[in-house]
């Protein structure tokens, strides 16, 4: 995804979240190994100066005067964006509120004092909010896969899954998805409709995509994977192209979707464990994670286990 230079857009669409924990700054002693969750790091002819969590600076017995709250402008900002640090400051500092910038690649992160935090907050949605008064925010396009939209959909899904859904830890290496979503798109059971983008402001934003699945003769929809862009994730865009599947699979005169994933959020959607529809998933060993969603013509009186495309290499 392109980064954002436009200092109204940035302003509009940022999304300030607080990272867990406090932190600290700390002259990092001279010659000794780095140690603890080193957040930042930043060498001066002065010295070497550290941003790690306060427990591991008192774990580590180094001196620290300032504990902050780290905040994260959650909005793909360019490197050569003009005014949103300034922007910024400049609120927090209407507020009386002191502030350390620190720029990522991605994003840019506010450090205020801990005691600070939560009207720091309300300040920065303050100013969210009346950015977005002059200018819309930009409307989300769903819309069927073309051919040009694969890299970006690619790269996408490799920034959704860099965690793993399952362990919770970085995937090391291009995850997994990605190459499964790469041998769906050359697949026999590929379905171009039901391979759906998400776009905002012309970037591709999330992407679902349901390929043909079966149970004996009876043909239904294998949804998977599902990923949206990690800034934007929890902002309804996953949400929105699960309805949209679901429209357009009614629509077509689809029986059901299948997937695998967690009860509690799916089941908003209508889905239920697939064995009480007489489905029996891949994996005996996934029970209640494997779920069904019947459509308007489901048959009934289905039994018999789900069969995904050939590239799930599930037999």
């Amino acid at each position: 995804m392109t980064a954002e230079k436009d200092l109204h857009t940035l302003l509009a669409t940022m999304h300030p979240e607080v990272r867990e924990g406090e932190f600290v700054y700390v002259l990092w002693p001279h010659g000794r190994p780095l140690a603890g969750a080193v957040a930042a790091a930043v060498r001066e002819a002065e010295g070497l100066t550290v941003v790690l969590p306060r427990a591991d600076a008192d774990s580590l017995g180094l001196p620290y005067d300032f504990v902050g709250a780290w905040i994260t402008l959650q909005v793909h900002s360019s490197l050569e964006a003009i005014g949103l640090t300034a922007a910024v400051s400049a609120a927090l500092t209407q507020a009386k509120i002191s502030c350390n910038v620190l720029a990522g690649f991605h994003h840019d992160h506010i450090l205020v004092p801990v005691a600070d935090a939560d009207r720091a907050l309300e300040v920065l949605h303050e100013l969210v909010a009346a950015s977005g008064e002059d200018k819309p925010a930009p409307e989300l396009v769903l819309r069927s896969e073309q051919p040009a939209d694969r890299p970006a959909i690619l790269d996408l899904t490799a920034a959704a899954f860099a965690v793993s859904p399952v362990t919770g830890l970085p995937v090391q290496g291009e995850p997994e998805e990605v190459e499964l979503v790469r041998a769906l798109f050359d697949c026999e059971e590929y379905l171009p409709e039901f391979s759906i983008v998400a776009e905002l402001g012309g970037d591709v934003v999330g992407h679902v995509i349901s390929t043909r699945g079966r149970v004996g003769e009876l043909e239904l929809l294998g949804l998977g994977p599902i990923g949206v862009l990690p800034r934007l994730q929890r902002h309804g865009i996953g949400s929105a192209l699960m309805k949209e599947t679901i429209a357009r699979g009614n629509a077509a005169g689809e029986r059901g979707i299948a997937l695998l994933g967690d009860p509690e959020y799916y089941s908003r959607f209508g889905f239920v464990p697939s064995t009480s529809l007489g489905v029996a998933a891949p994996d005996p060993d996934w029970g209640i994670y494997f779920q069904l969603l019947p459509l308007a013509v489901w048959p009934g009186g289905v039994s018999g286990t789900f069969r995904y495309a050939k590239p799930f290499g599930i037999a």
